[in-house]
């Protein structure tokens, strides 16, 4: 069994730099978790809390049934990757590879088989007799991949083990990371502030900010159903448009008022804000672009037509805000062209403020 449990784990440097708050959350045997969030979140100080090599202020980290809150990382049964490789110069890959297997007092005979087993796994087996120094960064890459691996433990740690890789090798060591963990299908906890990592890499979410867990989530509820307005602008690309809105009431409707924009909203959602002041979350590709003057559409002018490749991204002006839509990489929309936006009802968000507090109350 290799479930993490954070019971209440707590990080404190100094008097009053808290690094993490609180964790309180089990990530259950085999899943592959992110810990994703901006830099100074709090994610790798929890990933070392992990492998023991931070000790908590308070709390504890349980694997499984077992406390290990107190254990050397040695005995945590742990294997962990980091951003820099942190391979032996001096060594071979082989030798690199078979290390750990080495120090724990097995055979020979067992570590060649270990070695040729990872190797082919990650297809290195023509460099084995390399130092690292002769190895591009995707093959160093993969040789700490392998060391972690061959120790076949019950957890796998990863922080930002891709963010020294260029965009290609990032991808197709992503898609590498995805294969390993169907195969393998060990706890693996992985921490970036990559948010397109955490997106197509992961079972679960975890999105920090300031040392607090915002949000824990499959892929799928975390970009459509954020938790709070931070969530939503941090985890997609682009981030999610905010309009700043007031909420009125009109003839008896609740509506959402801003420059030249005018919404109905339904009773339910607002009666769940707390405040007239609010902002209307809308994804980039939830806007549908036509000709001015669509009855139900808001006018809008663009200001820059971005091609992207197999779509382009439209920034416009609209209600005081800047916002992007997304459009089919042959559209015509160009600078300067008048357009129509209509919102997609059901998938509004409305955010109740404008603080990193604010909840999200979807429109629909």
């Amino acid at each position: 069994m290799a479930s993490v449990k954070f019971d209440k784990l707590r990080k404190v440097y100094g008097k009053d730099v808290v690094a993490v708050a609180g964790l309180d959350f089990e990530i259950p045997d085999g899943l592959f978790v992110s810990l994703v969030g901006p830099s100074g979140c709090g994610k790798s100080t929890a990933l070392r809390m992990i492998a023991g090599l931070e000790e908590p202020t308070s709390g504890r980290l349980i694997f499984g049934d077992q406390d290990v809150t107190d254990r050397e990382p040695r005995n945590r049964d742990i294997a962990m990757v980091f951003q820099s490789y942190a391979l032996y110069p001096h060594m071979t890959v082989s030798e690199n590879l078979q290390y750990g297997l080495k120090k724990r007092g097995v055979s020979s005979e067992e570590r060649s088989i270990s070695v040729k087993r990872i190797a082919h796994m990650l297809h290195i087996e023509t460099f084995l007799d390399r130092k690292p120094r002769q190895l591009s960064g995707g093959q160093r890459q993969r040789v700490a991949l392998g060391r972690a691996l061959i120790r076949d433990p019950e957890v796998f740690l990863l922080d930002e083990p891709l963010s020294n890789l260029d965009a290609k090798l990032r991808v197709h060591m992503r898609a590498e990371l995805a294969t390993l963990h169907q195969r393998l299908r060990k706890t693996m906890i992985y921490v970036t502030h990559d948010q397109l990592e955490a997106m197509t890499l992961s079972d679960r979410i975890v999105v920090m900010n300031h040392g607090v867990v915002q949000q824990i989530g499959s892929p799928a509820e975390i970009y459509n159903s954020p938790s709070n307005r931070f969530v939503a602008e941090f985890m997609g690309t682009p981030s999610m448009n905010m309009i700043p809105c007031t909420l009125k009431q009109e003839n008896g409707e609740p509506r959402l008022i801003a420059k030249n924009l005018s919404i109905p909203l339904s009773k339910q959602v607002a009666s769940l804000a707390s405040r007239t002041e609010v902002a209307l979350g809308v994804r980039s590709e939830d806007f549908e672009i036509g000709a001015p003057g669509i009855v139900g559409g808001v006018d809008a002018r663009v200001l820059v037509a971005e091609l992207t490749g197999a779509e382009k991204y439209i920034y416009l002006e609209l209600a005081d805000a800047k916002v992007i839509a997304r459009a089919p990489a042959d559209s015509p929309i160009c600078a300067g062209d008048n357009v129509s936006l209509s919102f997609k009802p059901h998938q509004m968000h409305v955010f109740d403020g404008r603080g990193d507090e604010a909840a999200a109350l979807r429109a629909a």
